[in-house]
């Protein structure tokens, strides 16, 4: 076990080493700022996509017309069916004279639309019913079942495709992201390792002769990587920072905006959504990882311990 005096010591000869070779520092904190930024943006465009694709399933649902003039006992028996689905979350029914008295309201400002429904003799929009299932993957087979169905001569329209193709289209962003982000993360990562493994070891080779007296003397394994350790702590330090104060602007500036035109009434980092902290804090276990695995590697194989 280290001593206070060994340990402060073992701190200042790892800071020493990190200031007495600024270039070899310098690119191994940028490498791994490098892998950091990619990691966080691969982070970033996950949680928005992801949220998005919950935001639009919340809105999603199918839309089932009836014929005109369908009797209402007959509609119940329908709802009844479809509820007795297990695949099915909830089904609203909206009559016709419901949904006619909706579309006033909501063009109860236009004059030429008022005045036109004033001329109706009859009710022209359908009775309707709006389901909802567990899984989004449920809607393909609860919308075939009523299209094809035992009930399908009386269901003039079930409108589920176009809500269907824009779910589609994100869950493939999303899973393109996810594949080529891992990638570009893999890659950046075996790179910084290298980077950080090298710098290691030109440093061990500069202390060559300092290190063979200490084993010499009887210092222990610990104390030897006690310098090397420190200064993996200090790439993995400044790494994150640095990432943080480039992120600082999409944190402030462009998610918010994104946020706002996804959903105006949420609070993304109010929500649970997303927390900066949390990212912050991934990133600097990602880069001490990385660092002390370089550390390790370049320790066990040039030092012999």
């Amino acid at each position: 076990m280290l001593d206070s005096i060994s340990f402060f010591r073992v701190i200042k000869s790892g800071m020493t080493n990190f200031i007495r070779n600024p270039w070899l520092s310098a690119a191994a904190t940028m490498v791994m700022t490098i892998t950091l930024v990619i990691f966080s943006t691969l982070f970033l465009l996950f949680t928005l996509t992801n949220y998005s694709i919950r935001t639009i399933q919340n809105t999603v649902d199918i839309s089932v017309y009836f014929k005109l003039g369908l009797a209402e006992e007959q509609i119940a028996k329908i709802k009844s069916h479809v509820e007795s689905n297990s695949k099915v979350q909830e089904v609203t029914y909206v009559s016709a004279q419901q949904a006619f008295e909706d579309f006033k309201t909501r063009h109860a400002n236009d004059p030429l639309i008022t005045s036109s429904l004033n001329e109706l003799t009859e009710n022209p929009l359908p009775a309707t019913l709006h389901i909802k299932t567990h899984e989004l993957s449920d809607y393909p087979v609860v919308a075939d079942d009523l299209q094809n169905g035992q009930y399908k001569n009386v269901i003039d329209k079930v409108n589920f495709e176009d809500n269907r193709v824009a779910i589609e289209r994100l869950n493939r962003v999303l899973k393109f992201i996810i594949t080529f982000g891992l990638g570009l993360v893999v890659i950046f990562s075996i790179i910084a390792i290298l980077v950080i493994y090298n710098t290691i070891t030109l440093t061990i080779y500069n202390r060559r002769e300092e290190v063979e007296i200490m084993r010499l003397v009887g210092a222990t394994n610990w104390y030897i990587r006690g310098p090397f350790l420190t200064e993996s702590i200090l790439y993995s330090l400044f790494s994150t920072l640095i990432t943080t104060g480039l992120l600082l602007p999409i944190f402030t500036r462009v998610i918010p905006k994104i946020i706002d035109y996804v959903n105006p009434q949420l609070n993304f980092y109010g929500n649970n959504i997303f927390n900066p902290l949390f990212l912050i804090l991934v990133l600097f276990a990602l880069a001490l990882a990385l660092s002390i695995v370089s550390m390790f590697l370049a320790t066990r194989k040039y030092l012999k311990i």
